[in-house]
């Protein structure tokens, strides 16, 4: 007999499920193939600090300072051997075929330093001390004093080599300009005019790379070029260390460093969860129900952030890490409901629909409660902390949808046999134990509130240095570039005078006007390194030449005559220096001359643009800490306009962010986790117990990194409150369980029920978001490694808080039908 025929709606039904399914995978495949083409042809490092740097105060113009010098920096290698004869031949071969390739514009060892102006075209370059210094030499009394060490000079053995020099100028007024000048190049070089220490044992080669250190490919292309002229030579000179620094080094070697922390923090991350997933929820198979549609989600994200301007940041390259740890939270949860309704005599495919409604709406408002934390992260000033929220948010939702919509067919498909048979943890009944009384869930409570309050006296970390967040310590340029500094006889406290202008030498002048007046504060300043020294600008050489010409040269020829017969000399000898004393020339050095010569290597020092405006850079370096005040009070007379930045004062602007960027990142993130624990909890006692968890773990948070020692700087603190969001779910689950159960009746094993059935599976959420976290502990980048301390610290801490604190509450704080 046949059997009768399904109804319509049946059979439509039955039509519609096969093709809503493919749909569904049409539609996740295209989205899948777009993010991976996006992110393999597309995904771009940030090697720029720029975007680790504030928008505001002293942090702000480091950036256009970065923006404008950063892409243009000099290139440096680095000789440095016991034998000053063979470093100085090694540097001097090093400039030679670095010169030769196609990626340099220029390199040199060694810089013009005869100085053989015409002493009086020298006055070009003389700034307000060394005028004095002139006048006084240009007095009948500094004539005779200074005619008379000139002949001591000839006198003495080996004078005769400086006879033809002296010819030219008889009182040595060049070399008052550039010796005595208060105002440098920045150039330390040696008689001869090599980069090199006083002891010989360390040489420069100065190089001009072609293209620009921030593109990372011209950056790429220039290390390579210099590590094929070094290699060589590092077999040729076994005994030799050389390094290579600069911007486009620094640039690659971050890029570098960046591409591998991402692919080791990521695929470690996954590593991880999968491990901790698999060791706590005891069914390996599970992992394939989960781990694809979780990297489906980040694969998603990551497509996102190929649209981000510039490239990923070196801060948000823990996106994925942190996607990844979080994200299987939401597996957990959904796979655990299937194994339940399996265990309820569910076939797969209606385990798989149950599993999806019944676990669907808590799910994704724990994901976007986590969202919603992390995207708080938007409203910070740190353009790097502000991808990493809104990268993490979108990657909290788009994982958390794919799991939904994918885990629960998969694992329908992997469950179809025998259901396995549940095995209770035997840990949740420790945990009950420890609240079987009103008296000891009052002592836990206790313990709760007590790091709540020890953070309200006062006891919370102090802020760390965070340079160390910004440039790695372990970044070899970085670490030549130290070695250099050292070898020169250099200290840190350099600071920068930024000038903008929109016409260039508009700007020169007015930095020549700064360098000069902060040249005359000896007390409160060690040295000035400005453009000055080597080009003033045309109204700055017009000032001096007007000064030169006050002293009426032309009237003092006849004195200077009568000195040169006084001391014994010949004055007809001195025939040109007389006549150009009698006529001084008015010869100015205009860029283009520098441009020609061999110290044009030294302009993108001084010269750069941003935003449609010339930059023009000075180098100050400040004799103490008092000097501070002084000297910015100096800057805002002479240039309101001028800027004071540098890393050495980045960390007042870094602690300024952070005082900015707390409270409103705390309150956004606390009100949205509010908000959602209202939508999802819709109970007094469990949004206050949860609020109570989030509180206390938060505050043992900051105990513990005090305790441990790990440094806190904008970079990881700002992610604190990003916590609130990350570890509310704990309590929430636990909570969620527990109004389940005492709606099935109550009684006083509310708890024990609830610790059995969902302890494990928000312990393996917690420790798998730990996990990821922990992921970064192996980045090479100082600042991703302290964020993932404090991220793994974070959720442990919020797991242990959860366990106890839920449990406790409860039990102080029945339902009224039955005590719990």
């Amino acid at each position: 007999m046949a059997a009768p025929p399904s109804p319509p709606s049946a059979r439509a039904d039955a039509l519609r499920r096969p093709l809503r399914l493919v749909v569904v995978v049409v539609v996740l495949a295209a989205l899948t193939l777009a993010a991976f083409a996006a992110v393999t042809l597309r995904l771009q490092l940030e090697p720029n600090v720029a975007s680790l740097l504030p928008e505001r105060g002293d942090a702000a113009a480091l950036r256009r300072y970065v923006r404008g010098f950063g892409g243009g920096d000099l290139g440096v290698v680095m000789v440095k051997g016991d034998d000053p004869d063979e470093n100085a031949a090694v540097a001097a071969e090093i400039a030679r075929a670095l010169a030769a390739r196609p990626t340099v514009q220029r390199a040199a060892d060694r810089i013009d330093v005869s100085r053989s102006l015409d002493p009086w075209v020298a006055f070009r370059h003389a700034d307000a001390r060394v005028r004095e210094r002139l006048a006084a030499a240009l007095s009948p009394e500094g004539m005779r004093e200074r005619l008379a060490e000139t002949r001591a000079m000839l006198l003495a053995p080996g004078g005769g080599a400086a006879a033809e020099t002296i010819a030219a100028d008889p009182l040595r007024l060049s070399q008052l300009v550039f010796e005595s000048a208060d105002i440098g190049s920045g150039v330390r070089t040696q008689a001869d005019g090599a980069f090199a220490s006083d002891d010989g044992k360390v040489h420069l080669v100065l190089v001009q790379p072609a293209g620009q250190a921030l593109r990372g490919a011209d950056a790429r292309a220039f290390v390579a070029d210099a590590n094929a002229v070094l290699g060589p030579m590092r077999a040729a000179h076994p005994g030799l260390t050389l390094g290579l620094t600069g911007g486009h080094a620094i640039a690659a070697a971050t890029e570098a460093m960046l591409t591998r922390d991402l692919a080791i923090s990521g695929s470690l991350s996954m590593l991880l969860a999968s491990v901790v997933f698999a060791l706590l929820f005891r069914r390996l198979r599970a992992l394939a129900a989960v781990m694809p549609p979780l990297v489906l989600g980040t694969l998603w994200t990551a497509g996102l952030a190929t649209a981000l301007p510039g490239g990923l940041s070196a801060i948000a390259v823990a996106f994925m890490s942190v996607v990844v740890g979080v994200g299987v939270d939401t597996g957990v949860h959904v796979y655990a409901a299937l194994l339940e309704a399996r265990r309820e005599g569910l076939d797969p495919e209606a385990a798989g629909r149950a599993a999806r409604a019944r676990t669907a709406r808590a799910v994704l408002i724990a994901a976007v409660t986590a969202g919603a934390a992390f995207g708080a992260l938007a409203l910070s000033d740190i353009n790097a902390l502000r991808q990493l929220g809104l990268l993490c948010a979108a990657g909290e939702v788009l994982t958390a949808i794919a799991i939904v919509l994918v885990t629960p067919a998969v694992g329908a498909w992997l469950e179809r046999g025998t259901p396995p048979i549940e095995a209770p943890a035997r840990w949740p009944d420790v945990l009950y134990r420890l609240t079987r009384t009103r008296g000891r869930a009052l002592a836990l409570a206790g313990l709760a509130a007590l790091p709540i309050a020890a953070v309200a006296l006062g006891a919370s970390p102090p802020l760390a240095e965070a340079i160390v967040a910004i440039r790695p310590a372990e970044l070899e340029p970085l670490k030549v570039q130290q070695e250099i500094f050292e070898a020169f006889g250099g200290r840190r406290g350099q600071w920068v005078v930024l000038v903008a202008d929109g016409d260039q030498e508009r700007a020169r002048a007015r930095g020549d006007r700064i360098a000069e007046r902060l040249a005359s504060m000896k007390d409160d300043v060690e040295a000035v390194d400005a453009l000055t020294a080597l080009a003033p600008a045309a109204p700055t050489q017009a000032e001096r030449f007007a000064a030169r010409d006050a002293l009426d040269l032309p009237a003092k020829a006849d004195e200077l005559e009568r000195a040169l017969r006084d001391t014994g000399f010949a004055p007809e000898r001195f025939s040109s220096v007389l006549d150009g004393m009698r006529a001084p020339p008015r010869q100015e050095v205009a860029l283009s001359d520098l441009e020609r010569g061999p110290a044009s290597i030294l302009l993108s020092r001084y010269l750069g643009a941003d935003g449609g405006e010339a930059l023009v850079a000075l180098y100050v370096r400040p004799r103490e800490t008092g000097s501070v005040e002084r000297i910015e009070r100096a800057l805002r007379e002479e240039d309101p306009r001028a800027m004071l930045t540098g890393y050495s004062r980045l960390e007042a602007s870094l602690r300024e962010t952070l005082a900015h960027d707390m409270p409103r990142i705390a309150l956004v993130a606390g009100a949205l986790v509010l908000l959602a624990l209202s939508a999802s909890l819709r109970s007094a006692r469990d949004i206050a117990l949860a609020a109570l968890v989030v509180a206390s773990e938060i505050s043992l948070v900051l105990l513990l990194i005090r305790v441990l020692g790990i440094p806190l700087h904008a970079y990881d603190a700002l992610v604190i409150p990003v916590l609130l969001g990350i570890t509310v779910d704990e309590g929430m689950f636990l909570l969620h369980r527990a109004r389940e159960i005492e709606a099935a009746g109550g009684g006083d094993g509310v708890i024990r029920e609830m610790l059995r059935r969902e302890g494990p599976a928000i312990a393996a959420t917690a420790l798998t978001t730990a996990a990821g976290f922990s992921a970064l502990a192996f980045c090479g980048f100082d600042g991703l490694r302290d964020l993932g301390r404090v991220g793994a610290l974070g959720s442990a801490v919020g797991l242990v808080v959860a366990l106890l604190v839920v449990p406790a509450g409860l039990r102080l704080w029945p339902r009224a039908h039955g005590r719990a």
